[in-house]
């Protein structure tokens, strides 16, 4: 399953990859939007979680924290 979030001009792709213990790692594409053209990429891959829902919403919060402290508000 793939989770999709508009924030702060950024799309958040969060994807969790199923592990072979049954757990799920949490990973985010964090896209930077300009105009029509994608400007830059982040791949983040984190921590592990038991359910593939865990680690959508703590991938889709990590990207954020990211786009905060990297893109700050003028």
């Amino acid at each position: 399953m793939t989770a999709r979030t508009v924030y702060r001009g950024h799309v958040l792709s969060c994807q969790p990859m199923r592990q072979d213990d049954g757990r799920y790692q949490a990973r985010v594409v964090i896209t930077s939007l300009g105009g029509d053209q994608t400007r830059s990429q982040r791949f983040l891959d984190l921590q592990v979680f038991a359910s593939e829902e865990a680690a959508i919403e703590h991938a889709r919060r990590a990207g954020m924290e990211w786009i905060d402290i990297n893109h700050p508000l003028s």
